[in-house]
């Protein structure tokens, strides 16, 4: 791990374009897929492994991969990222899909969704009277959630779209993309040209990392941490103008709107580039100091004979216990997600069990890997008769 900035020539920023970009952090053979897990310990310590060499806008701070290589990049059937087993996520998810179908009028509507994963969200925002939906995902298996639905299994942009949209939505999508403002052109330039849709954007919030010291959300899968001005600025060179900017998700996730030239503007407020660029040059102490803390925690609890039920197997819990090593080797991974039950997480090979395993595994310390679900897990840990703490990374 490295925490000492440096000019890193030639680099444009993926968002603005801008040349002034920083070095902040590497992390080398992170797991390419924190998403993807493996039905062998030997398959999961053998997934494809990719550098990660984090580099910071001084004009918009926008945060992207310098090492980011799209060859090892390839999203399919196996890829599961669902949050919606999560009271709290689909109570969010709930607010946001109403919000946007009274804000947009959408019932009676035409909605597109990119990257739909299972459909969880379309379903939600096309849950009015008369709306339509078409999402987008080759990774999407199973059945549509809904007859006023339809789902292709391919990229966005593959094939024609069809009936005009009212709202083209993506989420969580975008800083996946290795030219992110090509791929909003994309967006644009796959709409009819006689319609003039809203684009609603949502993305990790790069200020959680920075502001919050959110560092486990680093991973090989996001090419690119959008603030609100570097969000606003990559849909500008596609043409689109941002008007409503904001976090949400307790600051974790970044939205974006588009709308006409001329109506009035809401956008979210970012700190200077340079400002931007001083926080992460902390990061890597950061990193540092925060392994070496739980790694003499997990190694008091070890030696009192418990274990560590590590909370959350996607990104974050992934991120934390690869970077945690042999050290963390008392960690047992946990997650509500049935489909991830029995599988094993890329990299370190730990296998995900539910949490109705733990009352038999001597669990001394719950560890939950985000800290917006800590009074959710609580209640979970507590109804299943566990009184170790529960406390966030």
């Amino acid at each position: 791990m490295s925490g000492a900035a440096a000019t890193n020539g030639g680099a444009a920023c993926l968002a603005c374009g801008g040349a002034q970009v920083e070095r902040f952090l590497e992390l080398k053979g992170v797991p390419v897929f924190c998403n993807v897990l493996w039905p062998t310990r030997e398959a999961a310590q053998s997934a494809p492994r990719g550098d990660l060499d984090l580099g910071i806008c001084r004009d918009c701070g926008h945060v992207f991969n310098l090492a980011f290589d799209p060859e090892l990049v390839r999203y399919a059937e196996g890829y599961e990222n669902s949050l919606h087993h999560s009271p709290r996520f689909q109570a969010y998810a709930e607010e946001l899909a109403l919000d946007l179908r009274r804000r947009h009028a959408l019932d009676g509507k035409h909605v597109v969704e990119i990257a739909c994963g299972q459909g969880d969200f379309l379903k939600l925002v096309c849950a009015g009277p008369g709306s339509v939906g078409t999402g987008f995902d080759p990774s999407f298996r199973g059945t549509v959630p809904g007859s006023n639905l339809a789902i292709r299994r391919e990229y966005f942009g593959v094939s024609p779209l069809g009936r005009a949209p009212d709202l083209v939505c993506s989420r969580h999508a975008l800083e996946h993309m290795d030219t992110p403002a090509a791929f909003v052109q994309m967006m644009k330039d796959a709409v009819p040209g006689d319609c003039d849709p809203v684009y609603f954007c949502e993305v990790p919030n790069s200020l959680y990392s920075l502001r919050d010291g959110g560092v486990w959300d680093f991973i090989y899968e996001h090419v690119s941490y959008f603030n609100a001005r570097s969000l606003a600025a990559c849909f500008a060179r596609a043409g689109l103008r941002a008007v409503h900017t904001w976090e949400t998700f307790a600051g974790q996730f970044l939205c974006l709107e588009t709308g006409p030239e001329g109506s009035a503007a809401q956008l979210a407020a970012v700190p200077e580039g340079p400002e931007l660029a001083t926080m992460a040059a902390g990061l890597g102490g950061e990193v540092d100091r925060l392994l070496a803390h739980w790694r003499a925690e997990f190694a008091r609890i070890a030696a009192a004979g418990g274990r560590v039920a590590v909370w959350g197997s996607g990104s974050k819990g992934v991120t934390f216990l690869n970077l945690m090593g042999a050290d963390g080797a008392i960690g047992v991974p946990v997650d509500i997600n049935p489909a991830k039950h029995g599988l094993y997480l890329p990299g370190v090979g730990r296998q995900v069990v539910s949490p109705a395993a733990l009352p038999d595994l001597g669990i001394a310390l719950v560890l939950v890997m985000n800290p917006v679900y800590t009074e959710e897990i609580t209640g979970m840990v507590r109804a299943l008769g566990i009184t170790a703490p529960v406390t966030a990374v």
